[in-house]
């Protein structure tokens, strides 16, 4: 697992996007950190970190698509990658269940990001 995120099974091609949502989807103080400048697309909220990894939402043709970047030195291959709305939601709302798995304390918070992000 790369934080939350369980990536067992998944196509290497996935793997910039799973490493970015497992620092995204961290399960701290605030599970929303991330999310508000991801998925929320807020700019003035924050799409990346460290140690070295952005996940950045762009406009493209009216459809969401969102860029995984991922610091070379982290020796992941391929180290970015293009992703669509549906994939991301995804793979965050997997994160978020994983959360709820191990802080089932968060139940009303986690649905709330659930509705509000439509995941």
């Amino acid at each position: 697992m790369i934080g939350y995120i369980n990536e067992e099974g998944c196509s290497i091609k996935l793997m910039p996007l799973l490493w970015c949502l497992g620092f995204g989807v961290l399960g701290g103080q605030d599970l929303e950190y991330y999310l508000r400048g991801i998925i929320g697309k807020n700019p003035m909220e924050p799409v990346g970190g460290d140690p070295g990894w952005n996940l950045i939402p762009e406009e493209q043709n009216g459809e969401t698509i969102y860029y995984a970047w991922v610091d070379e030195m982290m020796g992941l291959e391929p180290n970015e990658g293009c992703y669509d709305e549906i994939t991301v939601k995804y793979h965050i709302r997997k994160g978020l269940e994983n959360v709820l798995k191990e802080q089932p304390h968060r139940k009303d918070e986690i649905n709330r990001i659930f509705k509000k992000y439509d995941l």
